[in-house]
């Protein structure tokens, strides 16, 4: 992953978006986009799926989110993930404490994490950490 890489956000609550977006620019990560839902972070993906410079490094992905869920986001991506040109890391980020969630969260090797929000900032500065190697 490249020194500046490109973070999406895909989350319907504003407060965890500030939350992620505060932290990540603590750690010199600027280049950030947030999305109130997944539909069109999944459109802009099937639109430039070739375009590696348009798709993120990485995603931090909401589960429980209005229209397509995190779930149904990850369903209709691996559809495209074959395609693209570039790993798309994906955190799946989830206020559900449910192991039933854990494990299906788990069954996709698409989801590359899975944290309970908010967000530690030890564990974002981790997975960013990584990411940048």
């Amino acid at each position: 992953m490249n020194l500046d890489p490109m973070v999406w956000i895909i989350d319907d609550d504003d407060i965890s978006k500030y939350v992620m977006k505060r932290y990540l620019n603590q750690l010199s990560i600027t280049n950030v986009i947030d999305f109130p839902d997944s539909v069109q972070p999944l459109k802009l993906i099937q639109d430039n799926y070739s375009s590696v410079d348009k798709l993120p490094d990485i995603i931090f992905l909401d589960l429980h989110m209005p229209i397509l869920n995190g779930f149904d986001f990850i369903e209709d991506y691996k559809i495209l993930a074959d395609k693209i040109g570039k790993k798309i890391n994906i955190v799946m980020l989830t206020s559900s404490i449910n192991t039933e969630d854990v494990e299906h969260a788990k069954s996709y090797t698409e989801i590359t994490d899975y944290f309970i929000k908010p967000i530690k900032y030890k564990d974002l500065a981790r997975i960013m950490k990584v990411e940048l190697k």
